[in-house]
């Protein structure tokens, strides 16, 4: 489809340059809402949700950690796992880009969450949910980076 290889090209774009003079990965999460549809390409730890009107979050990707090696844990039970923090998959120097994807309806009014795992294992969802009512809010009694864009249709 020409939204998933749109993804892939950008990502084959900037992996070249990015890793040209460094080593190291990175975890990513790029959303694209096309023709009613949203596609969401990542690898590693980010993830997206869909918030209801009390700010709950579900879930709708999966993190690529070894907490998660059978893909079958919720994000509140990997956020106890300490092996959440050893990543399976990323984007990294030596290995071609290769994005899973999740692709669903994209329904005006929705209100999706794209964050890091700092924001979804290291706060709780009383935490999450005041943060998306105040954006603004700094955060900096975790360990982790804690950074999340609240995208409404």
């Amino acid at each position: 489809d020409l939204s998933t290889q749109l993804i892939r090209s950008v990502l084959l774009g900037l992996h070249t340059p990015l890793f040209s003079e460094r080593s190291g990965s990175a975890s990513y999460l790029i959303a694209l809402i096309t023709n009613g549809q949203l596609i969401i390409g990542y690898e590693g730890d980010c993830s997206c949700g869909l918030v209801d009107t009390d700010e709950r979050i579900d879930w709708i990707t999966s993190p690529h950690c070894l907490a998660n090696w059978q893909r079958n844990r919720s994000h509140p039970e990997l956020a106890r796992d300490p092996a959440r923090n050893k990543i399976s998959r990323s984007f990294r120097a030596g290995r071609t880009p290769d994005p899973e994807f999740v692709t669903r309806a994209a329904t005006p009014g929705q209100r999706l969450i794209l964050a890091t795992d700092g924001f979804w294992a290291e706060l709780s969802e009383a935490r999450q949910a005041e943060a998306l009512r105040a954006p603004e809010m700094v955060i900096t009694d975790v360990d982790d980076d804690v950074t999340w864009v609240d995208v409404h249709l």
